[in-house]
């Protein structure tokens, strides 16, 4: 119950995000575009879970992070990319990612 309640306040719009590693204080920024493709080509290519996970894992990887293929599979599930903004996604992204 306690570890929903800090999932929660870590992670207000982004339900049920994987809490096994804290967000990093260090985690950059995301452009808008760059979001905005990722958002776009998790939406449009219909992959699994799988696959999304490997694109979001890429996507992190191109910038420096690393992150737990099953926390980014929670993600990607739990995340519905049509309702998700910009800022939900960066937020979820730096619920995952962890620096190398």
């Amino acid at each position: 119950m306690n570890d929903q309640v800090a999932i929660d306040r870590v992670h207000p719009d982004v339900p049920d995000v994987p809490a096994a590693l804290p967000p990093s204080p260090q985690i950059e920024k995301f452009s808008e575009a760059e979001l905005t493709n990722l958002r776009t080509e998790l939406l449009r290519s219909q992959l699994d879970s799988w696959q999304a996970a490997d694109l979001t894992a890429n996507f992190l990887a191109g910038h420096g992070y690393g992150a737990n293929a099953e926390n980014l599979r929670a993600l990607i599930a739990n995340i519905e990319m049509s309702r998700c903004t910009l800022d939900c996604l960066q937020t979820a992204l730096e619920g995952v990612a962890y620096i190398q």
